[in-house]
């Protein structure tokens, strides 16, 4: 009788309503803020290919654009570009995926990365936070081949991947995020006002393209499955607007198959549909430009590259600024004679209503 009480009081226990349903996701949508943010953005700072010297430069002014006025055309024309809440990086780290771990048949492209452009802010001569995400060039050490012992690759059979691996490791430290894929994925989101940032590396994809041998190496790492999710926990049917970057974008060299292939894309458009995706970035083409595909407006951010790829032999950043109603976005150049001291506003110019 003592049991069978037990279990019809145990039974009448009411079950508290405001707990969501296991199998329900949890929303982690913030409360709106009011929203005034500059930040910078580039791709393919990529060590080891290029001008030894174009990182230097570019970190030079990177750090000096910051108090130049805002060019004509702009709502805030005349006053100063505020300090950037950090910067962006639409991959390609390296250009072989080096760690030095068997010069002088390599070198420490990763280290030099690392040395220049640091993490928080506050490590090397970089004053922002970094946000990057890795590229194709960071898949090179694992590029399948008979390689003999005196090829560098052959000594990356164990670890084969160091600078994609790189960006998850950095993940912990990396300031303000909210959100990070498992293992070495290294996807990662974050919020700067009442806007959702999306780091999805090579291409949203969750497999890599199939088109030839050396485009299974390089390997997107479940992005796509990443912003579904990270979409559903921090956007939901919010309508806040969000920016995505990878490195692969949209433009005719991007959508090569051996890059990513047209289903692909696909399933990412499908995957956005519905959501204010406000501006993506991308690298991969070493130069600058802005385009809209399927609707999406797109920015290739620039590179230090100022010996090829960018007709006026310099190297180009971009800078953008976004408020509750007001996009604005504009490339940024500088020239190797003056050692990148001389950033200026440039090239195109995107301002648009939210």
């Amino acid at each position: 009788m003592r049991v069978l009480l037990f279990v019809l009081l145990v039974g009448c226990v009411p079950v508290d309503s405001s707990d969501p349903p296991p199998d329900e996701p949890v929303s982690l949508i913030p409360e709106y803020v009011p929203t005034d943010i500059t930040f910078f953005a580039m791709g393919d700072c990529q060590y080891g290919g290029g001008a030894d010297d174009k990182n230097t430069f570019h970190v030079t002014a990177l750090n000096a654009f910051p108090g130049t006025p805002w060019r004509e055309g702009t709502p805030f024309a005349g006053e100063p570009v505020a300090e950037p809440l950090g910067l962006m990086l639409a991959g390609d780290l390296t250009q072989n995926g080096q760690d030095g771990r068997i010069t002088p048949l390599d070198s420490d492209e990763i280290g030099r990365f690392e040395a220049d452009y640091g993490l928080t802010g506050n490590e090397t001569a970089l004053a922002w936070p970094m946000y990057e995400g890795y590229g194709n060039h960071d898949f090179d050490s694992d590029e399948p081949g008979d390689w003999s012992p005196f090829e560098w690759r052959s000594h990356y059979d164990d670890d084969p991947t160091p600078a994609a691996d790189l960006v998850s490791e950095r993940n912990p430290g990396r300031v303000g995020l909210l959100n990070s894929a498992p293992g070495t994925d290294g996807h990662y989101s974050w919020d700067w006002g009442w806007v959702h940032f999306v780091q999805l590396n090579l291409f949203p994809g969750d497999e890599p393209s199939d088109a030839e041998p050396n485009s299974l190496a390089r390997d997107p790492r479940g992005a796509l499955e990443f912003l579904v999710e990270d979409l559903a926990a921090y956007v939901g049917d919010s309508g806040r607007p969000v920016v995505l970057m990878s490195h692969y974008g949209f433009d005719q060299f991007s959508q090569e198959p051996r890059w990513w292939k047209d289903d692909q894309r696909d399933r990412f458009f499908d995957a956005i549909d519905g959501v204010n995706v406000i501006a993506y970035l991308h690298g991969h083409a070493h130069a600058t430009w802005i385009y809209e595909h399927e609707g999406l407006s797109v920015y290739n951010v620039g590179s230090p590259y100022y010996e090829a790829y960018n007709a006026d032999d310099r190297g180009h950043f971009s800078v953008f600024r976004i408020t509750d109603d007001t996009f604005v976005a504009s490339d940024v150049r500088w020239s190797p004679e003056e050692e990148g001291q001389d950033p200026e506003f440039t090239g195109w110019l995107d301002v648009r209503e939210l």
